[in-house]
């Protein structure tokens, strides 16, 4: 499941970049749930959800980071 959000990810990154650069997108199903500043913000958004989630920083960085967490 995570590795199709990831192929999501690398299919739409110039789109992404456009809309949310600097941002951590999350990604569950294909789906982009939320865009956030900072990591503690998605931690703080993910406190209630469930499943499993890919957070992807979005900017130009070649060794942006990539997060998968499954609560």
């Amino acid at each position: 499941m995570l590795e199709k959000d990831f192929e999501y990810y690398l299919n739409n990154q110039n789109e992404l970049k456009k809309e949310f650069n600097g941002s951590f997108v999350i990604i569950q199903n294909q789906n982009i749930l939320g865009a956030l500043p900072t990591i503690k913000d998605v931690y703080k958004f993910l406190d209630s959800k469930k499943g499993a989630f890919l957070i992807q920083e979005v900017n130009e960085k070649p060794d942006a980071q990539t997060a998968l967490l499954s609560l």
